[in-house]
């Protein structure tokens, strides 16, 4: 059999080809398999229900196993004491993982003329709260960020904007508060001569900034608007004159 796993968006399962329905407990499983790596029953317990007693954790456990064996045979190999993913599942984070890996440290920029992956702006496990998925959603978003931003910044430095825009676009939608990622995004604008619209990706960038953080944008992006506005804008974003 061939499992493909989708965990970027809505968790999504296929079956040599054939959808098949998980139900939360057993996509939680397969996620936390899928993510976290193999595990033993007792750590796969208590991540899964934390707030339960070991003995219910675990009883939890048996049930999503057993749910799955029905539902899909030989998504887990369950024989032994530790759980994982089958050897043939084939997971959308992974092949993205390339790709983020690729991105960031190879040195000649993206040659994609699409774009960048359309996988880059799915939530990881959406519309999952649990610790854990925030824990590794949040460390998801920082790695695309920085593929997204590698990706404009080679294309900028090749004299590329127009190719750039849609990493820089990309980046800043993944982190909104990033402010090297906004830094390439106002400087793509500036080179495709679009002042305008460099000008409102700062004040975009500074109400975000003084709504999360309370703070206002560093100085050398304050440095790079002047330059294109020398005589109007204030050190918070809001042109002066």
């Amino acid at each position: 059999m061939s499992h493909v796993l989708q965990l970027l968006g809505p968790v999504r399962l296929r079956t040599d080809g054939r959808r098949v329905p998980l139900p939360h407990a057993c996509a939680r499983l397969t996620a936390a398999l899928a993510l976290v790596g193999p595990l033993s029953r007792e750590q796969a317990a208590a991540l899964l229900w934390p707030d339960a007693p070991t003995g219910r954790a675990l009883s939890n456990l048996r049930t999503a196993l057993s749910r799955l064996r029905r539902l899909t045979p030989g998504l887990v190999d369950a024989r032994g004491t530790v759980l994982a993913l089958a050897d043939d599942v084939t997971v959308d984070t992974d092949r993205m993982l390339a790709w983020v890996n690729a991105t960031i440290y190879d040195d000649a920029p993206p040659n994609d003329p699409a774009g960048p992956p359309r996988e880059v702006g799915r939530e990881l496990l959406a519309g999952w709260d649990e610790e854990w998925v925030r824990d590794h959603r949040d460390r998801w978003q920082v790695l695309v960020s920085q593929a997204l931003e590698s990706a404009a910044t080679r294309l900028l430095a090749q004299g590329r904007p127009a190719a750039a825009l849609p990493y820089g676009l990309a980046a800043v939608a993944a982190e909104p508060w990033s402010e090297s990622a906004n830094r390439v995004l106002i400087e793509i604008h500036a080179r495709r001569g679009d002042g305008a619209g460099a000008l409102r990706q700062f004040e975009r960038l500074s109400r975000v900034l003084r709504a999360e953080l309370g703070v206002q944008p560093a100085p050398d992006i304050v440095a790079l608007i002047r330059q294109l506005y020398p005589f109007g804008v204030g050190r918070t974003g809001q042109r002066t004159a």
